[in-house]
């Protein structure tokens, strides 16, 4: 049977405080309106006062508990009839129906105000187990937690608001998720930490899109709203994740082969073989440009200056090195690259020869993985993909230049 949707519900767990006639009052009022008090046997009468013109409350309870507030609303001279019976807990020890019960009442609405405040000890504990989980999958819908803070025993309570800790939760499991991939979930939201998610996902789609030239300033944004994470609950993943990503971004004096190589390993740690492949290759590149440099730094530097420090040119102008003569650039000269024939041939004589296998095995990978041409588990993938690694660190990386 398809479920039904309808609009908004105050979903409480009915207890049994106040049913005995010995039984007193207690005052109640909440957190943001505390200048409002008034005295109730429990919370279900406070919420049939204050919220059933805007919302359905929803109690869910075992027969015990239905008996003791029919009791307590007679008391209050209230009237409710609206015990609806799929909200009735038959074994308060069968966790799995209870949390069958709660799943499907708070899908059954499209806002929801949970109330936490009664009930046997461990049905408030599972209502905010699943409140956790309810909120990954949708953080809009659970607008209030509402709990009953003793104030003083039996006579004083503060009804105050646990969202803000599920919206923690939320935040914990984000910070935690994204030095495990640099992936945001999409779904999350939170009015409090919309900048710090925003910025997480900036890093994330210049990150994966190697966008590396941006990398720096989003990084930096980002890092910046990690700073402000000042409560106690995620300011050490915050700071774990500060640290991850500082580490990323080193660029500081390094080469560019060497930024491109470190960022290439980290992602294929991370799992990400296409992107560790793009990097790898263009790391190389970069290498046998500085390789060449090493040598010629003035000819290099006006290669540069003439292809607008355009790295995909200068990559690819170096590495034809290995294979075309003058002649052959003379006439696939799209760039007009000024350069003598002499001058040519002093940077294909410097060409780091030693490389040549080891650049066309990724390039041959790299194009397979690209145009989803590679075949075999994703294991072999992996293990090959490490191969290169390996190999560019013993004939490259650990060489220097």
């Amino acid at each position: 049977m398809e479920q039904v949707i309808t609009n908004k519900a105050i979903i409480t767990i009915l207890g049994k405080a106040g049913e005995l006639d010995n039984h007193t009052k207690a005052k109640y009022y909440f957190e943001w309106k505390k200048e409002v008090q008034k005295e109730y046997f429990n919370t279900f009468p406070l919420l049939i006062e204050n919220f059933s013109k805007r919302y359905e409350i929803v109690p869910i309870y075992t027969k015990d508990a239905q008996n003791a507030n029919i009791k307590v609303l007679k008391k209050e001279n209230l009237e409710f009839n609206s015990f609806n019976s799929n909200c009735l807990i038959h074994d308060d020890k069968d966790f799995k129906n209870i949390f069958k019960i709660i799943n499907e009442t708070i899908a059954s609405y499209e806002e929801v105000i949970v109330d936490v405040s009664h009930g046997f000890r461990h049905l408030p504990i599972l209502m905010i187990v699943d409140l956790i989980i309810q909120n990954f999958q949708d953080t809009q819908k659970i607008k209030k937690i509402l709990f009953a803070k003793e104030i003083q025993a039996f006579k004083e309570y503060e009804i105050i608001d646990l969202k803000e800790y599920l919206e923690l939760a939320n935040i914990s499991f984000v910070l935690t998720t994204f030095e495990k991939n640099y992936t945001v979930a999409s779904h999350i939201k939170s009015v409090k930490y919309s900048k710090l998610l925003k910025e997480l996902n900036d890093f994330s789609n210049d990150l994966m899109a190697l966008n590396i030239g941006n990398l720096l300033k989003t990084s930096k944004e980002l890092i910046e709203e990690l700073d402000k994470i000042d409560d106690i609950s995620i300011k050490t993943q915050a700071e774990t994740l500060k640290l991850v990503i500082q580490q990323l971004t080193d660029f500081k004096n390094k080469k560019r082969y060497l930024v491109y190589y470190q960022l290439s390993k980290n992602l294929f740690e991370k799992e990400y073989m296409l992107l560790s492949l793009a990097l790898l290759y263009e790391s190389i590149r970069m290498y046998i440009k500085s390789y060449i440099k090493n040598k010629y730094i003035d000819l290099v530097e006006d290669i540069e200056l003439q292809l607008n420090y355009d790295l995909y040119k200068i990559g690819s102008f170096f590495k034809n090195l290995s294979w075309r003569n003058y002649s052959q650039f003379q006439n696939q000269n799209k760039t007009n690259l000024n350069i003598i024939e002499s001058d040519y041939i002093k940077l294909a004589n410097s060409y780091p020869k030693h490389l040549n296998q080891l650049y066309s095995d990724i390039d041959k990978k790299r194009n397979n993985l690209a145009h989803a041409n590679s075949n075999g588990k994703f294991e072999d993938i992996k293990k090959s993909i490490k191969e290169l690694i390996i190999n560019y660190e013993k004939l490259a990386i650990n060489r220097g230049i």
